[in-house]
């Protein structure tokens, strides 16, 4: 069965106060008579089911959320996505420039470390309050949600700092494996309270995050253990939205429409020539499939092709732009209606954290380090090819393919950039993109070097412990 993560809890939104940072809190607090909040009041079950509704709603931003969501922002240092936003910092983003003074890091940042910080603390108030923690399901659902928290910090950026609590600013930069590490604990506690709570869908999401985690560190023995472990057609764990409540919109509902759209698909994932009118024919694979026309949108400049649901958002619906042909017998026949057939998101649109075929990925990924020629992993690639209307692979780099479908199965999943990192530290392959920017006349029109996020300046400013970037225009020296 699907797991609700959003809209059952919409209704406790309004206690969440409690979840602000303390600094935030002082007026609240700052009452004359200190008796209209008993210490147990605390105690209510309606607060702690808002603690956990606080965070949910955090995981909702995160996900589909404005500019700085996973599927938008974290995707434009990579080559899924052009942005046709008419503000120069994110124009420089997009073009793998980025400049720490600059607000694209701001919400970013905030939004990232909000979260895990009202993570941390509501299992801590779970903790303290509850009879039996090790059966509650809350208590699994927020570690599992720490857990990610993490692994999001160790993907977008290239150093973080973290408060020791909300009340004690942290001077420690961790290193994307020390981010990591820290996510563990957090995973396998949600993988046994969930299991003692009889959660399975958080279970598997866990291992899922586990298995992404030890990935990025090439502990192929651990990820093939975790990844393993998740029933291959498990259908996922969704980050819900709400197009009845509009604080629970997917965003990328108002980011796809009007005349101030902003989001395009990237040269790379285009299925077609950039710059081409009626892309139709070439639109044989139905992960990737988009409108057969570009128009401008924000910026008035920059040609977006805007993308339909892919994978990754419910309500894909495996139908192709490109009519059944003798090329393409699986495609639909007629081809797709645009708009009726293939879809773009909706303001209820919901989007995955974790399902079954990501943990495939991360398993075959793990089996390609060690033998790209197991009989598994290409009967898994070939799989894949077929969803993609492709015939069996006749090449002979098999961990390539396997690259390319990832690639287009978790396609706008907010799990590129790490994939990217990953494969460019591992020396793999530099595959982000390079050399001039699709758009021309957007100065300076070339690609620069960033393969991360690096720290915003609100938070050396708020940090004195903290020693600013030597080279604002640089990454931090041997970052990946």
């Amino acid at each position: 069965m699907r797991n609700r993560t959003i809209a059952r809890w919409a209704g406790m939104l309004a206690l969440a106060f409690l979840l602000v940072p303390i600094s935030a809190c002082d007026e609240i607090l700052d009452v004359n008579n200190p008796a209209e909040i008993n210490d147990e009041d605390l105690l209510d079950e309606q607060l702690l089911d808002a603690q956990v509704a606080g965070v949910l709603k955090l995981l909702e931003e995160l996900m589909s959320g404005d500019e700085e969501s996973f599927t938008q922002g974290s995707t434009f240092l990579t080559d899924e996505q052009l942005t046709g936003l008419n503000w120069e910092d994110w124009q420089r983003v997009n073009q793998r420039i980025v400049i720490y003074t600059e607000g694209p890091l701001d919400d970013m940042w905030d939004n990232q470390s909000e979260f895990l910080m009202n993570g941390r603390m509501a299992l801590e108030k779970l903790d303290a309050l509850l009879e039996d923690p090790s059966t509650d399901r809350r208590v699994a659902l927020v570690s599992m949600m720490v857990g990610y928290g993490y692994v999001f910090m160790a993907e977008t950026w290239c150093q973080v700092v973290l408060a020791e609590s909300v009340d004690q600013l942290g001077t420690t930069l961790y290193t994307h494996d020390e981010i990591l590490a820290l996510a563990f604990p957090h995973f396998e506690r949600a993988i046994d309270v969930g299991t003692e709570a009889g959660d399975m869908d958080i279970v598997y999401a866990a291992h899922v995050g586990l298995a992404r985690a030890y990935l990025t560190l090439g502990n192929w023995t651990e990820v093939t253990s975790y990844a393993g472990a998740v029933p291959t057609d498990w259908t996922g764990y969704w980050v819900e939205y709400s197009a009845v409540d509009p604080g629970l919109n997917n965003n990328l509902y108002n980011e796809l429409r009007g005349s101030n759209h902003t989001v395009g698909v990237h040269p790379a994932f285009l299925q077609g020539i950039y710059g081409d009118q009626g892309l139709i024919d070439t639109q044989t694979d139905p992960r990737i499939q988009h409108t057969s026309n570009y128009s401008t949108g924000h910026d008035a400049s920059t040609l977006l092709y805007k993308p339909y649901m892919g994978l990754r958002f419910e309500g894909y619906t495996g139908a192709t732009i490109a009519p059944q042909s003798a090329e393409c017998p699986n495609c639909t026949p007629g081809g797709a209606i645009e708009g009726t057939d293939v879809l773009l998101v909706d303001q209820g649109t919901n989007v995955l954290l974790a399902d079954g075929l990501e943990a495939q990925h991360h398993y075959y990924e793990a089996i390609a380090r060690q033998n790209p020629s197991d009989a598994n992993l290409q009967a898994f690639v070939n799989a894949r090819r077929a969803v993609g209307n492709e015939l069996a692979y006749t090449g002979a780099d098999w961990f390539a393919e396997l690259r390319r479908q990832r690639s287009r199965d978790l396609y706008m999943g907010g799990i590129r950039l790490g994939d990217l990192r990953r494969w460019k530290r591992d020396g793999v392959g530099d595959f982000f993109p390079t050399g001039p920017h699709p758009n021309p006349d957007r100065p300076p029109a070339v690609y620069g070097v960033w393969t991360c996020y690096v720290m915003p300046l609100e938070e050396y400013e708020g940090n004195p412990g903290l020693e600013r970037p030597a080279d604002p225009l640089s990454p931090p020296p041997g970052i990946i």
